[in-house]
């Protein structure tokens, strides 16, 4: 009995069947792990399987199971490490059950978005993460009309009955706002992202809960919405100081943002945090090797990925009908306190 080798036909079911003396029929038996096969014949298949380096063939088996073993990503910027950490939870995850991922950048734009999730169902994967851009509701009612199992990630939308993972961005943003109110500011400047996300208005809204409980009326001119990136945090901090707005603190929507705000308040020779405060959100691993290092909120990005991973794994396989709804499941975020405040 000889291994095979590399380059050499690929080894069968029969192949197996012929060394072992039984039948092709209680090789695949022994192989799938069913309970009709003596204990004795399933550890003689497994040793000749192993002898003849016998690799199942996937293309094969998911054709038979009506599956491909694969979840298709979509996330909305690689280029923060936010999201890498997001995809290396998914992807562990679908690993250690079996499941290999194709993974897709929307850049935060609805066409890339649509064209994407349009590639992955023709590609039949077995489901699809995704952070929705939310310019549109569009890409996911498409999923819904496809009974394509979906489960968004990071983000989600009120009015469609799809499940999410999120962090609690409300309570984040109350608690890093909070921080700053307890250290004497009451001048705060918040720089947030797309309005139109459901990350962002929920962290507006912790801004103005903070707020409130401080006794500190809400000033619309004291927010100033960004792109989410760096040089949205630079540009609003330079849109604020030319309009001559008074502030001693800088919530940010992001670590991103925070790291604009604090090259456009350096430019400025503001010192960080003796004149302003700055907080940023997300908790990146940048952020505590920034100078100064950045107080922000800690989300579990990586515990994101894996928990709406295992949420997919456990639709899958049921049909639209039988498929339980497992609703939204919320992380609890935490406050990070470094020098910047």
């Amino acid at each position: 009995m000889q291994p095979s080798k590399a380059g050499a036909r690929r080894v069968t079911l029969r192949d197996i069947a012929r060394e072992a003396g039984v039948s092709i029929n209680t090789v695949s038996r022994a192989l799938n792990g069913k309970p009709d096969v003596s204990e004795a014949t399933r550890a003689l298949v497994q040793a000749v399987a192993a002898q003849l380096d016998y690799r199942p063939n996937q293309v094969a088996r998911g054709l038979r199971q009506q599956k491909t073993a694969t979840l298709g990503v979509v996330l909305a910027d690689l280029a923060n490490p936010f999201f890498a950490e997001v995809a290396e939870g998914i992807e562990r995850t679908a690993a250690t059950e079996g499941y290999s991922i194709i993974l897709a950048n929307s850049e935060e734009r609805q066409s890339r978005e649509q064209q994407a999730v349009e590639t992955l169902v023709e590609r039949q994967v077995d489901g699809i993460l995704i952070t929705p851009t939310q310019r549109s509701e569009e890409t996911i009612r498409y999923l819904m009309h496809r009974h394509v199992p979906c489960v968004l990630v990071a983000r989600y939308f009120e009015n469609l009955d799809v499940p999410a993972v999120v962090n609690d961005d409300r309570e984040g943003s109350r608690l890093a706002v909070g921080h700053l109110v307890q250290r004497g500011h009451r001048d705060i400047l918040y720089l947030n992202g797309p309005p139109y996300t459901s990350s962002a208005r929920l962290r507006l809204q912790g801004y103005r809960d903070a707020l409130e409980a401080a006794g500190i009326p809400f000033r619309p001119s004291m927010v100033i919405n960004t792109d989410a990136r760096s040089s949205g945090g630079y540009a609003a901090i330079q849109q604020a100081l030319a309009a001559g707005i008074e502030f001693t603190a800088v919530a940010c929507f992001s670590d991103y943002v925070g790291f604009g705000a604090i090259r456009a308040l350096r430019q400025a020779k503001l010192r960080i945090p003796e004149d302003v405060a700055v907080i940023g959100y997300d908790d990146i691993d940048l952020a505590a090797i920034v100078e100064p290092a950045l107080s922000t909120v800690h989300i579990a990005k990586t515990r994101l990925g894996q928990v709406a991973a295992h949420m997919l794994l456990g639709m899958i396989g049921r049909s639209a009908q039988e498929r339980r709804h497992p609703g939204i499941t919320v992380l609890p975020p935490q406050l990070v306190i470094r020098e910047s405040t």
